[in-house]
């Protein structure tokens, strides 16, 4: 398990307007489990075969939210 440190957010509107690129899709993929849970994540785990792996450590860490990489689906709890 990975403590996150304190990491300032990234500001989704200074990304420019590229398209969907594998960071955003990761983002929003984060934005989406988070929202989709019932309570405050405190939490994530990662498929260690997740094509968006690195993306979602990183915004893990800037949200200061823990991660663990898993067998398991990618979730949070």
């Amino acid at each position: 398990m990975y403590k996150a440190k304190e990491i300032p957010i990234l500001d989704k509107e200074h990304w420019g307007d590229h398209g969907k690129d594998e960071q955003e899709e990761a983002y929003d993929k984060l934005q989406q489990l988070k929202q989709d849970f019932e309570g405050i994540p405190t939490k994530l785990y990662i498929n260690r075969d997740e094509e968006l792996q690195s993306y979602l450590m990183w915004f893990a860490l800037m949200e200061k939210l823990p991660y663990e990489l898993t067998d398991g689906g990618t979730r949070v709890c």
